[in-house]
C-alpha cells in the first residue's frame, strides 16, 4: 500500500488523501495489542484506514483507542464511522469536545458555514455513543504495549485541542497546534471560530518543554522539533500582518485578498486545499482581533 509510511519505530502514517489530494492529511497508526489510531480523518478516510490495518495484518478488534487532537471534521469527523469497524475502540477527546462528537449537529453547521461549497469534501459525522467517548485529562497516560501516550492540553488553535506525546520514541502528534507542514513549508492554521494567539504561544512553549525528538503533523507527516520555535515566530508575524492590513480600513474580503498576496510573496501559501485553508486562517485572525477589541 503506497499510502502507508513508517515514520518512527512502531508508528505508521496513513495518507488519507484528504479532500482528494495526497499528502494533505494523515492518520497515524500504532500497531500492537492494544493498537491505536491518532486522528480519524474525515469519514471519507475510512476505507484507507481499514486497508492500512489489513496491510499490517492488524485485527480491527485490537484497536483500543482513537486519539483525536480536536473535533474539527478533518481530524475527528470520521471517528463515529470507524467505530462501526473497530468494536473495542473508544475515542479519546478533550473534555470540551465530548458533546460535539456525541451530537455533531452544531459542529457540522459551523463547518458548513466556514467552508461553504467545499463541505462535501468533509464527509459525514456519525454521532458517537457517550460510552465510547473518553474525555482525556491533561497529562493522562495511555499504555499501548511498549508505548506510553500522554495527552497534552494544548489550546490556541481551538480551546478543545489536545496533542499526544509518545515518550519512548519522543514523537509529538501535534494536530494543528504547530500549524500545517505541507511540502516542506510551515503554514499558519488560525481558523475560525476560536483561535487565540496568546493561548497558542503558551501551548508551543509547553510543547517545546516536552523536548520531543519528532513532530508528527496531521497535515502532513514528520518534521524536526525546531519547527515548534519556528511556528511561534510565524504566528506572531502572521497575526501582525493581518492586523496591519485590517487597520488600513479595508473590507474583510479586501483584507483576505491582500493578506494572501503578501503571504504568497513570503512563501507562506500553497495551491489547492491549503490555499482555501489559508483564507479561513485570515478570517480566524480577524475574529480573534475583534474579540480582543471587544475586551478592551
Amino acid at each position: 500500500m503506497n499510502d502507508l509510511t513508517h515514520v518512527a519505530p512502531g508508528i505508521w502514517l496513513v495518507d488519507t488523501h484528504q479532500f482528494g489530494v495526497p499528502h494533505q492529511g494523515g492518520v497515524y497508526l500504532i500497531p500492537g495489542k492494544p493498537a491505536a489510531l491518532v486522528e480519524s480523518g474525515t469519514s471519507l478516510s475510512r476505507t484507507r484506514i481499514l486497508q492500512a490495518l489489513a496491510s499490517l495484518d492488524l485485527d480491527p478488534a485490537d484497536v483500543a483507542w482513537i486519539f483525536v487532537t480536536h473535533v474539527h471534521l478533518d481530524h475527528a469527523g470520521g471517528a463515529g464511522a470507524l467505530l462501526e469497524d473497530l468494536p473495542a475502540a473508544r475515542v479519546v477527546v478533550h473534555e470540551r469536545g465530548v458533546r460535539h462528537l456525541a451530537d455533531p449537529t452544531r459542529l457540522v453547521a459551523s463547518v458548513k458555514e466556514a467552508v461553504q461549497d467545499r463541505f462535501p469534501l468533509y464527509g459525514d459525522a456519525v454521532p458517537i455513543p457517550p460510552e465510547r467517548l473518553h474525555p482525556a485529562q491533561d497529562g493522562e497516560r495511555f499504555r499501548l504495549g511498549k508505548f506510553s501516550v500522554q495527552a497534552v492540553d494544548s489550546p490556541g488553535h481551538a480551546p478543545h485541542h489536545l496533542c499526544f506525546f509518545e515518550q519512548a520514541t519522543g514523537s509529538l502528534f501535534s494536530g494543528d497546534a504547530a500549524g500545517l507542514y505541507l511540502g516542506g513549508k510551515l503554514l499558519p492554521s488560525t481558523v475560525p471560530p476560536s483561535f487565540e494567539l496568546e493561548a497558542a504561544l503558551a501551548t508551543l512553549d509547553k510543547l517545546i518543554g516536552l523536548q520531543p525528538r519528532l513532530i508528527l503533523f496531521t497535515h502532513f507527516g514528520p518534521g524536526e522539533p525546531t519547527l515548534l520555535t519556528t511556528y511561534k515566530e510565524l504566528l506572531r508575524e502572521w497575526v501582525d500582518l493581518v492586523r496591519r492590513v485590517r487597520d488600513q480600513g479595508a473590507s474583510e474580503e479586501e483584507v483576505v485578498e491582500t493578506v494572501l498576496q503578501e503571504a504568497t510573496r513570503r512563501g507562506w501559501t500553497s495551491t489547492g486545499p491549503a490555499k482555501a485553508d489559508l483564507r479561513m486562517s485570515v478570517r480566524g485572525v480577524l475574529g480573534y482581533l475583534a474579540r480582543r477589541a471587544g475586551q478592551a
